[in-house]
């Protein structure tokens, strides 16, 4: 975990933002049960409207350079009322802002971050067969700029194969977060294989860093069995997949996080 105390930081002057992020498939929907069984003066948001369109919009002001003041305006007030809404303690859990990370360090307020990965490999496959939500996941291919899009783009990514796209996702994304760290007051890199670990110890010790980082008062115990139900699980598949490329695509990154690839 690191603690930020940079004087170019500026002091909170109010309530800090505080924001789960990851590129998605990382046990956030997990987060905002926990959270709202253990944070109960806070207020827990998954993926807030319209969190969703505005990835779209920062992946096409990355892409093609255009629109950067409607991306940032539009950004900016959102947020500003989803906190006003909670009007207190306001967690944001949200795996949509990859495309515009740049967006969410504000000189008004501490920014406090807590980062989730999970093992490439495991979230390339995760993704290439999950998709999207049920309610999203026969479209998702067809809709423009509605995933985590490179940018630039990898050379010869037309061809890539799902999973391989996927991967170079996962490196994009991951490196945006952790671009994060110098104007963060808190930050912490959480791996989803110690949050879901079969070590009872290491799940609760894990879930301790994130409250901490937040700035929440952390839970005595925790009640797993409140849990138990898998939220959200991929469906089904036999695919095979090409797992060479995890160490070429996403090898150095991982290492970064982690993971030995």
């Amino acid at each position: 975990m690191t603690q930020n105390s940079d004087p170019a930081v500026p002091p909170a002057s109010a309530e800090p933002w505080r924001y789960v992020l990851s590129a998605g498939r990382t046990g956030t929907v997990f987060l905002e049960s926990l959270f709202a069984v253990y944070a109960k003066n806070a207020v827990a948001v998954h993926e807030p409207d319209p969190t969703r369109y505005q990835m779209m919009l920062g992946n096409l002001r990355n892409d093609w350079n255009i629109l950067a003041t409607t991306t940032q305006r539009w950004a900016h007030a959102s947020r500003r009322k989803r906190l006003s809404d909670a009007g207190g303690s306001y967690i944001e859990i949200n795996p949509f802002l990859c495309s515009v990370t740049d967006l969410l360090p504000d000189p008004a307020r501490d920014l406090r971050i807590v980062h989730i990965v999970r093992e490439p490999a495991s979230w390339a496959r995760s993704m290439t067969v999950f998709k999207a939500s049920r309610k999203f996941r026969w479209i998702i291919d067809y809709i423009p700029f509605s995933k985590h899009f490179p940018s630039p783009r990898p050379d010869g990514w037309s061809d890539l194969p799902q999973f391989e796209k996927n991967l170079w996702r996962w490196v994009w994304c991951n490196q945006r977060i952790l671009a994060l760290k110098p104007a963060a007051r808190a930050f912490v890199t959480i791996r989803y294989e110690d949050l879901f670990s079969q070590d009872v110890d290491l799940r609760s010790k894990t879930v301790r860093k994130i409250f901490e980082v937040l700035d929440l008062p952390a839970p005595d115990q925790i009640d797993w069995t409140l849990f138990d139900t898998r939220i959200n699980p991929a469906p089904a598949s036999e695919e095979s997949f090409d797992l060479s490329a995890v160490t070429r695509i996403a090898g150095p990154s991982a290492q970064v996080v982690g993971y030995d690839h």
